[in-house]
């Protein structure tokens, strides 16, 4: 029996990040273990940035015919885009973070804690299936894993800090971070997370180096031990909202891209976060240091947003499309 294609249309640049790769790529190796063959429909460089995709990787001019399914993550695409490609596929899934904007799809991902599918009501066609709340957040598995241990460490004790800020920070905003901390000078383990192109990374090597107990950590593939171990971190309103929500890591939040306000939004409120800026942190890291109870009111309100399952539902809901009905168990 020939496999059924899953094609995922995303990119990964220093300007956008690498975080659409990294959700299709979790959606992906889901689907390739119930069966499927993945295949990633990617600008030029995208490889260069996401070196440990083990997929075939397409240019976008040379999009196959006839596959199961398209998945569709990418701002810069429209509902005109997504009908070419169903004229070309079976189906067609699309992942976005804002009802605002109209699809031409057969199942609409959002996996924003708060929202819900009715938000997207005229903007899908009506026999569209639309998934929606962090219940659907795209985990790799390890998070799952790790969930147990990591909420069971969360005393509300500081010791250990991570600063994660995107795969490629082309703005260096961690350059900022890190000088807001050495600024507060806590006693911490401070680590930092970047990607090997990322644009600063050699400046922000250079700030780490100057300070005590801090690293650098570039190519991290167990991001959910770095997270479990971390006691708070500071981070974008990004995909990796939900990896520190599941293991209940107490953050620290910022917004560098327009499309994160509203996660950082509905994260914030629901008290799984506080939102923060360069020039807070210090003043932020010091009375956190000095309140474990906020830290640990943080961490229950995170672990409650999301539970790092989102990859099988999305799944289970994608195996009843009639195309990928081979893959039913």
């Amino acid at each position: 029996m020939t496999k059924p294609t899953i094609l995922f249309r995303c990119d990964a640049t220093v300007a956008i990040g690498t975080g659409h790769v990294m959700r299709c790529l979790t959606l992906a190796d889901e689907m390739s273990g119930r069966g499927a063959e993945c295949v990633f429909v990617s600008a030029a460089g995208t490889q260069d940035l996401v070196p440990a995709l083990p997929y075939p990787v397409l240019p976008p001019e040379k999009l196959p015919y006839g596959a199961a399914l398209a998945v569709i993550d990418h701002y810069g695409l429209d509902a005109a885009y997504e009908a070419l490609v169903r004229s070309q596929t079976s189906a067609v899934m699309a992942i976005d973070d804002l009802p605002n904007r109209r699809h031409h799809c057969d199942l609409l991902l959002d996996q924003t804690h708060g929202r819900v599918p009715e938000e997207y009501r005229g903007l899908v066609p009506v026999t569209c299936i639309t998934l929606a709340g962090a219940g659907y957040a795209l985990l790799r598995p390890q998070f799952a894993a790790a969930r147990e241990a990591s909420l069971a460490r969360r005393d509300g004790g500081l010791k250990r800090l991570l600063i994660t800020l995107g795969g490629t920070d082309p703005d260096d905003v961690t350059g900022r971070v890190l000088d807001a901390v050495a600024e507060a000078g806590p006693d911490l383990a401070v680590d930092v997370v970047m990607g090997a192109k990322a644009p600063h990374l050699d400046a922000v090597r250079a700030k780490a180096a100057a300070m005590k107990k801090t690293q650098v950590l570039v190519g991290v593939s167990d991001m959910a031990g770095l997270m479990a171990e971390a006691d708070l971190a500071i981070g974008a309103a990004g995909t990796t909202t939900w990896e520190r929500c599941c293991l209940g890591l107490p953050s620290l939040m910022l917004v560098i891209a327009d499309n994160q306000k509203d996660i950082a939004r509905l994260v914030i409120q629901s008290g799984a976060a506080l939102a923060a800026a360069p020039d807070t942190i210090a003043g932020q890291l010091r009375g956190l240091a000095a309140d474990p109870a906020a830290l640990q009111s943080l961490s229950r309100c995170a672990a409650a947003l999301c539970d790092g399952r989102g990859a099988a539902r999305i799944a289970d809901a994608l195996i009843r499309l009639p195309s990928l009905k081979e893959l039913r168990r």
